[in-house]
């Protein structure tokens, strides 16, 4: 009787366990001007990171108004994340670069993993996201 008890409590709270799901809050600054969006990615594996923004876990477009913004992205589960943006100032949804390939718009990752000569790593932006909401930094690189 007691273990016919114990069963389905056990499985609830393995259940719980797996579906743990907290906040990120993700502060950006500093914006140079307040023109077009913020394109910021979040990714779960280093396959798709950074250039495979559809196969990212998140996908934000947030007006930029601000020298600084927070965006908020409830109900991650518990795991490894790295995160990628842009301050797409022109609205083209893309990164412009002058003749050379060198950025016209802002940029960053998350651990301000960035490389003027290549895309972030994903080991070097990777961090990990627990059981209680998380607040992280990120810089704009111009």
């Amino acid at each position: 009787m007691i273990i016919n008890s114990f069963i389905p409590l056990l499985f609830a709270l393995v259940s719980f366990h797996l579906d743990t799901q907290t906040q990120l809050e993700i502060e950006i600054g500093e914006f140079r001007n307040e023109k077009g969006h913020i394109l910021l990615s979040v990714f779960d594996n280093a396959e798709d990171f950074p250039r495979n923004a559809e196969n990212a876990v998140v996908n934000k477009k947030v007006k930029v108004n601000q020298k600084i913004h927070t965006i908020s992205i409830d109900n991650l589960p518990e795991g490894d994340y790295a995160i990628v943006f842009l301050h797409d100032e022109n609205g083209n949804e893309e990164m412009d670069t002058n003749f050379v390939g060198a950025p016209e718009e802002g940029y960053g990752a998350s651990n301000d993993a960035v490389n003027m000569f290549s895309a972030p790593k994903y080991e070097e932006a990777k961090f990990t996201l627990g059981t209680e909401p998380l607040k992280i930094k990120m810089k704009i690189f111009y």
